[in-house]
């Protein structure tokens, strides 16, 4: 969605639009300069899948030519934050309408990165680009967070969570590996031991031990924890807009002197982060071509049938 003047929505919206066929976005902040973002795949519990990375990586592209917006507040509607990466764009099947709330699910949603050559796909793209951001990028998890939508977070500058969020990242019982970094984001927050219980044992945690362990920034105490529409007053994502607005963007230069602590906080790892996603991937890619992961898939799925 290309708009005049280099902006991405005008400068007076404030009711949600649809950006894509996967977001939904608003404009908030005394000056208007902050964008909330809302995954919107309801239906799949907001799975990624291709066109949701595509479309991410399209908005955040724009926002970095916007100079009317300073921040970003990616969100979602529903109960989920995300149920992690979208099954039904793999050849194990899976249909993309089915709103079974099990864990299994949760877990099958994780093989879309099982196409080879993952790096250059939409999902390595969308990586790719929320590395090199270079505005404020806040997560506001408004609920269960799977797969990505957990290994997203420690690319983030804020993130805030509701008292009922929940976090997971199952790779291991489905032959998977670390993605997005996590192999040293989650190690470098949380430390070994700990990291481990969650990328090793797959622990899913609450947001009481997500703080805790450094994967959030706190949880948001003034927000409505069971509102499932992100463009809510009382929504965690309007929130944060606030928190951003009233604590950063209105100060003095605010604008200015965000740009430039996430350039120097941010900036200096970005590489290193690129290429440690880029390895992940390629490990990926080997365990898919060996026939591990199909091979884990149906031993799963032969254990939820008996």
């Amino acid at each position: 969605m290309k708009m005049a003047n280099d902006t991405v929505v005008a400068t007076s919206t404030t009711e949600p639009q649809k950006y894509g066929t996967t977001l939904l976005i608003a404009r908030r902040g005394k000056k208007r300069s902050i964008l909330l973002v809302a995954l919107n795949r309801q239906k799949v519990k907001n799975a990624f899948n291709d066109q949701q990375y595509l479309d991410l990586v399209s908005i955040l592209t724009e926002i970095e030519k916007d100079v009317t917006i300073h921040a970003v507040v990616l969100t979602g509607m529903g109960s989920y934050f995300s149920s992690g990466a979208d099954l039904s764009q793999t050849n194990f099947g899976g249909d993309e309408d089915d709103d079974d709330e099990d864990e299994e699910n949760e877990i099958d949603r994780e093989i879309s990165f099982t196409k080879r050559g993952t790096i250059d796909r939409p999902a390595g793209q969308f990586m790719m680009t929320m590395l090199s951001f270079t505005k404020v990028l806040c997560c506001a998890v408004n609920g269960h967070a799977v797969g990505i939508g957990v290994t997203l977070l420690p690319h983030c500058d804020l993130v805030y969570c509701t008292k009922n969020s929940t976090f997971w990242v199952p790779f291991t019982r489905i032959a998977l590996v670390p993605e997005f970094a996590s192999s040293i984001t989650f190690v470098e927050a949380m430390g070994l031991l700990v990291a481990n219980e969650m990328l090793l044992m797959g622990e899913k945690i609450d947001a009481t031990k997500a703080v805790s362990n450094h994967l959030c920034t706190r949880i948001m105490e003034d927000c409505n924890h069971y509102c499932e529409n992100a463009f809510s007053v009382d929504s965690i994502g309007w929130k944060a807009c606030e928190e951003i607005d009233n604590k950063l963007l209105s100060l003095p230069s605010g604008d200015k002197t965000a740009k430039i602590f996430v350039e120097m906080i941010r900036g200096k790892r970005r590489e290193h982060l690129a290429a440690v996603c880029k390895e992940e991937l390629l490990r990926l890619d080997q365990r898919i071509e060996s026939g591990e992961v199909l091979e884990a898939v149906l031993e799963l799925s032969i254990a939820r049938n008996k």
